[in-house]
């Protein structure tokens, strides 16, 4: 009897393991007949990846062709419908695609992104190309769709670095001057060190510099804020590997290499790149086959000079992470690699329609940098001016110019009537921050009831863009 008894969760493990390996195969199968796709979504915080997810589920979920017109399958009446399935990882989070939809529901904006997410769904659809066209086999589409914090993107640059050539870089940007104000007194600390510390000392300027970069993001619109995980650390909050800071490039030429601070620093930041950015970059980010970059151009417009040119340069230091490459059979079965990427400037709907073209133009200014990269090596990429979830509506004011304007609930739920500015073409000169006047604010979302797909701009662009040739 004693036998049986242990025998039986031995035949579990089996059948578990026989499990997991059948639903690799499976992948991997898939992978090679061109019939699963692996799409990331990212960006920097704020610019709308809760919002964007959710309202492209929605769209394959209940699109309709006139809603959707460049979405080619879907035109051409060979879409046969999609549903959701069980994610393949069960150590990841689901992303709550319901919740979010509920949120929407009841007049709010689902929360945003704090943790690494996953949802899977099936394509089917009617090929119009190859053997399977000619005999009229319906084929189904995995899509697995991944997002993650923006913060935890931001870290990945760091693994191309060593301490001192990341201090060289990330110190002057702590001050520029739209935050120098705010970041001058712990600047000073830091100025003053002798490099003999002990690690009482370490970790308290740490855990001042992690507050520091949590108010330039939230009250100044910084975007390249490093260490990521010191704005969301979650298990590794008080862990000694995120307990780490820059040091002024000055100061490091004057202290030897058996300084205790330079050592300690350098060590952690070793360790963080080593222990936290690479295996998150190894088992998600370098899995993917197509990346959603999304960019808020207009809350840095909001912000000012130094926090647009900030965000070009953050955007130019993620393209060099990403693993770029026309994919072919072998790349999709063992290291696969994203051969489209799409950058798209959201909240398309915080501006007026004959701005729109102003945005696209500003976009491909921010991106000059990061677009070579990708280029290079054979990628694909687009740029889209896009709105995931609309919030406001386009208007005209009776005037003697006719003004064009968005109509829209504020965030304390009254109806306003607004025009919000004309966005410049390019990256500005210093001149023109003298005279501008932006007021791209936030609105509450739409008034939907779930009746009818989400009201949106040109998702139906992205969705052939990123879809489009898998599904032929």
């Amino acid at each position: 009897m004693l036998g049986v008894a242990t025998s039986k969760p031995f035949m579990s493990r089996i059948k578990q393991s026989f499990s997991h390996l059948g639903q690799q195969m499976e992948q991997a199968v898939k992978r090679g007949l061109d019939r699963h796709v692996r799409l990331g979504v990212t960006g920097i915080s704020g610019a709308g990846k809760t919002a964007f997810i959710t309202s492209l589920v929605n769209q394959i979920l209940n699109g309709e062709s006139q809603f959707l017109p460049a979405w080619q399958v879907l035109e051409q009446g060979r879409f046969l419908g999609a549903k959701l399935a069980p994610q393949p990882d069960l150590t990841l989070q689901p992303f709550d695609y319901s919740g979010a939809v509920g949120k929407l529901k009841q007049g709010h904006w689902p929360p945003s992104t704090h943790s690494i997410s996953e949802i899977r769904l099936l394509l089917r659809y009617q090929p119009s190309k190859g053997l399977a066209g000619q005999f009229g086999q319906p084929i189904t589409l995995t899509l697995d769709i991944i997002d993650y914090p923006g913060e935890w993107l931001l870290d990945l640059p760091l693994l191309g670095q060593e301490y001192a050539q990341w201090c060289a870089e990330v110190w002057p940007e702590l001050n520029r001057g739209a935050w120098q104000e705010h970041s001058r007194s712990w600047c000073q600390k830091v100025r003053a060190l002798e490099g003999n510390e002990d690690n009482s000392v370490i970790n308290e300027l740490a855990s001042e510099y992690a507050e520091l970069l949590k108010t330039l993001k939230q009250q100044y619109g910084a975007s390249l804020l490093q260490p990521g995980r010191a704005l969301l650390p979650g298990e590794l909050a008080g862990a000694p590997a995120l307990a780490w800071f820059p040091l002024p490039p000055s100061l490091l030429e004057r202290l030897s290499e058996e300084s205790p601070l330079r050592q300690t620093l350098s060590q952690r930041f070793s360790a963080y790149c080593d222990e936290v950015v690479e295996p998150f970059f190894r088992h998600y980010f370098a899995k993917l086959d197509r990346q959603v970059v999304l960019v808020d151009c207009l809350s840095a417009l909001n912000h000012g000079r130094d926090q647009t040119e900030q965000l070009a340069l953050t955007l130019s230091r993620l393209s060099h992470s990403f693993h770029y490459g026309p994919g072919s059979m072998l790349t999709r079965l063992f290291r696969p690699r994203i051969d489209k990427v799409l950058f798209a400037a959201s909240k398309a709907d915080h501006i007026t329609a004959d701005q729109q073209p102003a945005l696209l133009q500003l976009m491909h200014s921010l991106l000059k940098e990061s677009r070579r990269q990708p280029k290079y090596f054979g990628t694909e990429i687009e740029t889209l001016v896009l709105s995931a979830i609309n919030a406001t509506e386009q208007a005209k004011v009776s005037s003697a110019q006719n003004q064009s304007v968005i109509k829209g609930r504020d965030l304390d739920g009254q109806w306003r009537v607004r025009y919000p500015g004309e966005v410049p073409r390019r990256l500005p000169d210093a001149d023109f921050w003298q005279q501008q006047g932006f007021d791209f604010s936030g609105f509450m979302p739409p008034l939907w009831q779930g009746d009818e797909p989400l009201p949106q701009m040109r998702m139906d662009y992205a969705m052939q863009f990123l879809l489009g040739d898998k599904m032929r």
